[in-house]
């Protein structure tokens, strides 16, 4: 199996795991907090060469904060993936560090901090791709919310990953989208 066969299969397999947690779990949750789905720009701000624009959906699961990172402002870790739906860089992460930060009663900053598994290429030169290195490398993500009922969200969000130059190719990957939230 290739690399970019598996990493659609594990982004396949997150997006199959975070919808079957919405349907099969409630506020009796005791693990997942929160469900987050939506469609990313491929690559919305490179304006050099790239992997092209296109949709990809990404898919989220938002964890209660364990015990252990209570000291650290109660992180919310989570797992999710994004599905290029260009047949491109696919990724899953998990953001151990993920807080959301209340500005109103309505209105949301949610960030988040971890490591991601892609499945593009490492090394190369061809002009109409990205390399990245590693396989593993950082995930960064931020998002600004709405909250129309406790429940139902809506975020403006965007998604890096990069190795912070720790491998000799260091493109990067950026999307930016759209994503619904429902908490339970």
């Amino acid at each position: 199996m290739s690399i970019k066969s598996f990493g659609r299969r594990l982004s396949a397999a997150i997006l199959t795991l975070c919808l079957g947690v919405t349907a099969f779990t409630g506020p009796a949750s005791a693990i997942v907090d929160e469900v987050r789905g939506g469609i990313y720009a491929h690559e919305p701000f490179r304006s050099g060469p790239g992997e092209g624009d296109h949709a990809d959906i990404n898919v989220e699961m938002v964890f209660e904060t364990p015990a252990f990172l209570a000291w650290a402002w109660n992180p919310r870790p989570r797992l999710g993936g994004t599905l290029s739906g260009g047949d491109r860089t696919s990724l899953v992460y998990l953001d151990v560090l993920g807080w959301t930060v209340n500005l109103t009663d309505a209105v949301f900053l949610d960030i988040g901090l971890g490591g991601a598994i892609h499945d593009g290429d490492l090394k190369g030169n061809a002009p109409d791709k990205l390399y990245f290195g590693c396989r593993a490398n950082f995930h960064q993500s931020a998002s600004l919310g709405f909250r129309f009922t406790p429940q139902l969200s809506i975020m403006a969000s965007i998604e890096h990953m990069s190795n912070a130059s720790l491998c000799s190719k260091n493109d990067g990957l950026t999307n930016a989208g759209v994503r619904l939230g429902y908490s339970f």
